[in-house]
Parts: structure tokens; C-alpha cells; sequence
């Protein structure tokens, strides 16, 4: 896929971060360029610290921690904030065209003891970033790229305004801190998502998934493409709203779906197999006993011959 961009094409060997530290005692990094093909990562920092990063771009973009074997490389979705440990630099790919940019920001562990010390959010953030390669996200609002938008600009052309980048930067970090922790503390209901671009994205995945769920090429990894989302956020979304994975979600909506059908007693089990997108009868008959406690064909029997 060729990308069409008002910015030259760089190769990935210029690339080069723009770093500052800041007066708080954070350090700050930035880059902004239109390559063909990523391959690039964070700055190196101390590794007893985390580092958040705003990530935007146009084009396929995947990210994974590095140092951790066997990690896998995820979607990651433009407007996108992530959280990790400086000891697990993440790094950003993409085989085509992209014009990508982000902020970094470094977070010395001296510096979360001295103001986070007492907040029992950051303790729960704390506790899942202890667990080998986990990234905490958060979707970005509109004020909030705005705010990226700026300490970008004054990174790249402008780092005398110390204050004004330290200030854009500081409220994406309390925007970060203060989304993240109602799903970090259990949230399971809608009326916790508060945040309209979540709202508006997780109906638009029901109902892309509601129009294709029973085709055979449906995949998850189809919505992820489409949406330029990060597994990780869909299933947090996901489990917010409906208490569940995005994948539970798809095999529930199939399972439903074929329940009525072998009620209609209109086809066999494995001609509705297929039909409702399982290759294979037998991870069907799994996943029908999963969600019902009982078989298809057993079903079948209840309903041909009721007691």
C-alpha cells in the first residue's frame, strides 16, 4: 500500500529523537517524520522508571517491547497513549509508507516515589507493569491531541519554551493517570466509558461485527485493521461494556446465531457450522458447549424430541 504524503520521505537510518529534560526532573522526547518503512525505538533511559508515549500516525503500524522473548508485535491505533517499563523499550514497525510521530516521556522511578507515592491508582498501574511485557493504554480525546500536537511542535522547533512543553506534557500525563483508572480499579459497566471517541468506537465495532460476524473471513485482526486499534484497547472496551473479550463477544454472537438455526431444524449441525464461520465442526461443537453446557447435537435431540 503506497501512502500519499505532503512530507518528503525520510529514510529510517535519519531518523533521530528530539530529547530535553525538563525542570519537573522528566525527560522528553519527540520525532516526526514521513519514512518508507519503520524500524525504530524508544530512547534508552535508566531503567528503573516507566516511559509514556503519545503515538499518531498515518499508515500500518505495530509496536512490541523489546527484551521480552517470544513478544508479540500488536496493532497500534493512531491517537494512542502507552505506558511501559524503561527496562522493556517498545519498538515501532511498519513494512510501507507511514508518516509517524510521538512524545516520549521518561519517568524516573525517583520522581513517581516522590509525587505518586500515596495515590492507590498508580499502585494498581504499578502492579500490572510488573508482570513481564505488560503496556497500559489510553485513547487520546481530541483536547488531548491538541496538546500533543503542541509540545510536538515545540520539541522540534521551538525547545527554548521549556514551560510550555513541560506543561502540554504534564496534563497528557493526568489525562493518562486519571482515564486509566477506572478500568485499572474493575470497571465492568458502560457508564464508565465517559470518553465519546471510546463510545463512538465500540459501536462502530458492533456494528461492523454485527454485518460480517458469519463470514468465513472474518477475523478479529480484520476490525483491528479497520479501526486502527490495538487489540489490547478493544478488549478492555470490550470487557468495560459488555463483560467480556472482543473474541468472547464474536463467538457468543455465532453461538446465538446457530442456537436459532438448529431450531429452525432446517440444516445439519455442520452445514450450520460453517455457515456461521467455523472451519472446523469440532472447535464449534467446543465453543457451542462453552456458552449452553451442552453439545449441538444433544440440543438438536432436546428440541426434535421435548420431554
Amino acid at each position: 500500500m503506497t501512502m500519499k504524503s505532503q512530507h518528503p520521505v525520510q529514510t529510517a537510518r535519519a531518523l533521530h529523537w528530539h530529547q530535553l529534560q525538563l525542570p519537573v526532573g522528566l525527560q522528553a522526547a519527540a520525532i516526526k517524520a514521513s519514512v518508507d518503512g519503520l524500524e525504530l525505538t524508544q530512547p534508552q533511559f535508566d531503567p528503573n522508571g516507566l516511559v509514556l508515549t503519545f503515538i499518531n500516525h498515518k499508515g500500518d503500524l505495530r509496536v512490541r517491547p523489546l527484551g521480552i522473548p517470544g513478544a508479540d508485535e500488536q496493532p497500534a491505533s493512531p491517537g494512542l497513549g502507552l505506558l511501559s517499563l524503561a527496562s522493556q523499550p517498545l519498538q515501532f514497525r511498519s513494512s510501507e509508507t507511514i508518516l509517524f510521530s510521538a512524545l516520549v516521556l521518561y519517568i524516573p522511578a525517583a520522581w513517581t516515589s516522590l509525587f505518586l507515592r500515596e495515590n492507590s491508582h498508580y499502585h494498581k498501574i504499578e502492579q500490572i507493569l510488573e508482570q513481564e511485557g505488560n503496556i497500559i493504554t489510553c485513547r487520546l480525546g481530541r483536547r488531548q491531541m491538541s496538546l500533543f500536537s503542541t509540545a510536538l511542535g515545540l520539541l522540534q522547533d521551538n525547545p527554548q519554551d521549556i514551560l510550555g512543553i513541560q506543561n502540554s506534557l504534564l496534563s497528557l500525563l493526568e489525562y493518562f493517570l486519571c482515564n486509566r483508572h477506572r478500568s485499572l480499579l474493575g470497571a465492568t459497566s458502560a457508564s464508565d466509558i465517559d470518553n465519546e471517541d471510546d463510545l463512538s468506537l465500540i459501536r462502530e465495532v458492533e456494528s461492523y461485527i454485527s454485518e460480517y460476524y458469519c463470514s468465513d473471513t472474518f477475523t478479529v485482526d480484520s476490525i483491528l485493521k479497520k479501526t486502527y486499534t490495538s487489540y489490547h484497547r478493544l478488549n478492555f472496551l470490550f470487557k468495560s461494556i459488555h463483560g467480556m473479550t472482543i473474541s468472547e463477544y464474536i463467538r457468543n454472537k455465532r453461538i446465538e446465531k446457530s442456537k436459532e438455526m438448529i431450531a429452525d431444524n432446517a440444516k445439519s449441525i455442520s452445514q450450520i457450522a460453517y455457515e456461521i464461520g467455523y472451519s472446523s465442526i469440532s472447535n464449534y461443537i467446543l465453543a457451542f458447549k462453552k456458552v449452553y453446557q451442552i453439545t449441538p447435537g444433544k440440543y438438536k435431540k432436546q428440541i426434535d424430541n421435548p420431554a
